[in-house]
């Protein structure tokens, strides 16, 4: 896998990687992380294709995600207390 760059936002860190003809993306945020993978196509190969499939539409599902990883991650937390 290796990394074709950081598409930049103040809240997250989203990273693209290219590896088996696919391109993943990254969505980080303090200890969570979310993937995603794509067949890498005429359309997505690069990372200017890559950005323009970054949405608000698509962060805003990233981060609503992210909210329920938080609660499963807070209740499994509580039963290590």
């Amino acid at each position: 896998m290796r990394l074709i760059g950081q598409i930049p936002h103040p809240k997250l860190l989203i990273s693209v990687f290219k590896s088996n003809q696919k391109i993943i993306f990254k969505f980080e945020i303090g200890p969570f992380e979310q993937t995603y993978k794509f067949l890498e196509t005429e359309q997505l190969n690069d990372l200017a294709s890559a950005t323009v499939l970054v949405t608000e539409e698509w962060i805003t599902n990233v981060f609503a995600t992210f909210d329920e990883m938080n609660q499963h991650y807070k209740k499994i937390s509580a039963l290590l207390q």
